[in-house]
């Protein structure tokens, strides 16, 4: 598995209970500013004699998705990163492509996650000092770009040429004002449905994955599982999740509770789809089909009562079947992942989706060395050998052995004998380690979730106002989101009770985007 992968699925689940930590003040004109303009001029040269120490030419295709301000005859140089896990380390695929094909080296400035990230960058892009690249967070949007915080790359990439074609329409749910900051290397399911396949068997149930091959999977018949599992026994539980849920589901019936079209904000929380989503969950935690709220996927479906969870699909997926690994039921249990129910009202298949990406700060020294930084991610993800050896690694169901023997601690890989299951000197079985695999099956269903052709991507972007909204949004009883979910709370009451407070924090950001529109 890429270790990119594992990073995001960590940091999904801790994003969706830390993102009210990662705040700045509601409104986009407080706190730290830039210069009038500095997002115009970013053209600081970087002295690049030398750097492509062991670069003897510049790879001829590196033209491909740059626009004309990148001039391919450089190299990137040394690009220098802030982030809140080290890039060396988590993705040494890239830094080995920006190495080899752009003649790059990446060091990684690490700051805390939460608020003192953001301060951390607005702090550096004040002072001068701004670093090359940083993660996209979705604060970023349309937070840190209202406080011209972020280079448009309009100039730099471009956004009709074959390797960014498949992302077009992802790159432009992020414009603002017409620019693009934004060119995400990657498109994910933001949360998946994850149940255990044995449990299903056992309770004859209907094949939650049939309904989905069969253009079944529906907020009706997933209810409706739910329902009959629950009757079976005051235990059951038909379903649970985490904060942001509600939303994601209300995003199902292709509304964003806030979206930004690039020219204005758009309050859709009174939606009548919206609504109807809230209510759905409602009437769910009425009837006692609902559980009390997040459960870790690693113990979720560890006594048997949980039906399903909505979980982020690597994490969730990789902890529960390590838990049935542990538990010597791996050969009779197994986890499936599966996108959420589709709205059966909905004209087509929506999906609320996560991305993963970098973004170049203002006043950037090196934009040419972060810019292939952000090249080198893309050219990861659609290169077809690296798809290939993805996709063999994932299903490989080889075993995997600890190095030492737990009898005499022979080393295997030390003798070159790793491939052996006994240990040569002692005769002791060698102690199995859990190793994540997804069958050919699981990983179409993946596929379909990455695939814009088969399920049109949704971006909400309620999640880009600041540590206010959230608290709004999540965190109990009268909470937009997880009121209705969790508590059987009427969405219109609490709605009406905190629209105007929702429309206080937007408006200052309709306000600044509308200087820049004109």
């Amino acid at each position: 598995m890429k270790t990119k992968n594992k990073v995001i699925s960590i940091f999904m689940c801790l994003c969706l209970t830390l993102l009210s930590a990662c705040s700045q003040a509601e409104s986009p004109t407080s706190g730290v500013q830039t210069t009038a303009g500095t997002t115009e001029n970013l053209d600081n040269e970087v002295d690049y004699s030398g750097m492509a120490e062991n670069l003897e030419e510049i790879d001829e295709s590196n033209t491909i998705g740059t626009g004309p301000k990148y001039d391919a005859s450089k190299t990137a140089g040394h690009v220098h990163a802030l982030c809140y896990y080290d890039l060396t380390s988590s993705q040494p695929e890239l830094v080995e492509i920006l190495a080899q094909r752009f003649g790059g080296t990446i060091d990684t400035e690490i700051a805390p996650t939460g608020s003192a990230y953001f301060d951390k960058l607005g702090q550096l892009v004040a002072t001068g000092d701004s670093p090359d690249i940083v993660r996209y967070d979705w604060l970023a949007y349309p937070d840190g770009i209202s406080k011209n915080m972020y280079t448009p790359l309009d100039e730099w990439l471009d956004i009709d040429s074959e390797l960014w074609v498949n992302e077009k329409d992802v790159i432009e749910a992020f414009n603002y004002a017409g620019k693009h900051y934004y060119y995400p290397s990657d498109v994910n399911p933001n949360f998946v449905i994850l149940y255990n396949q044995a449990i299903i068997d056992e309770a004859g149930l209907e094949s939650p994955l049939e309904l989905y091959k069969n253009n079944n999977w529906t907020w009706d018949t997933f209810k409706d599982l739910t329902r009959k599992w629950a009757d079976m026994s005051d235990d059951h539980i038909g379903f649970t999740g985490g904060s942001w849920t509600g939303m994601m589901f209300a995003n199902s019936t292709g509304v964003k509770t806030i979206d930004m079209t690039g020219t204005e904000i758009i309050n859709n929380f009174r939606d009548a789809n919206v609504e109807r989503a809230m209510s759905y969950f409602s009437d769910m935690k009425k009837n006692n089909l609902i559980g009390e709220g997040f459960v870790a996927p690693g113990e979720a479906f560890a006594d048997g009562n949980l039906l399903f969870l909505a979980m982020g699909l690597t994490w969730g997926y990789e902890s529960a079947q390590e838990m049935f690994f542990n538990n010597g039921t791996l050969e009779t249990d197994k986890v499936v992942a599966l996108p959420l129910p589709r709205d059966p009202q909905s004209d087509k298949y929506y999906m609320a989706a996560d991305t993963f990406g970098f973004m170049i700060p203002s006043g950037a020294p090196n934009i040419q060395g972060g810019v292939s930084w952000i090249l080198s991610g893309r050219i990861y993800e659609t290169d077809p050998d690296t798809k290939a050896a993805d996709y063999a690694k994932k299903t490989d169901t080889s075993p995997s052995y600890y190095d030492k023997c737990p009898g005499c601690r022979y080393d295997f890989p030390g003798n070159n004998n790793n491939d052996l299951s006994v240990c040569p000197e002692c005769s002791t079985a060698r102690k199995p380690k859990y190793k994540t695999t997804y069958d050919d099956e699981q990983m179409q269903i993946i596929y379909d979730m990455k695939d814009g052709s088969k399920f049109s991507f949704v971006f909400d972007n309620c999640l880009g106002f600041g540590s206010t909204m959230d608290s709004i949004l999540t965190g109990g009883e009268e909470s937009l989101f997880d009121g209705p979910l969790y508590y059987a709370s009427s969405y219109t009451s609490i709605l009406e009770s905190q629209y105007q407070a929702i429309e206080a924090i937007v408006q200052p950001y309709r306000d600044e985007l509308a200087k820049v529109v004109g």
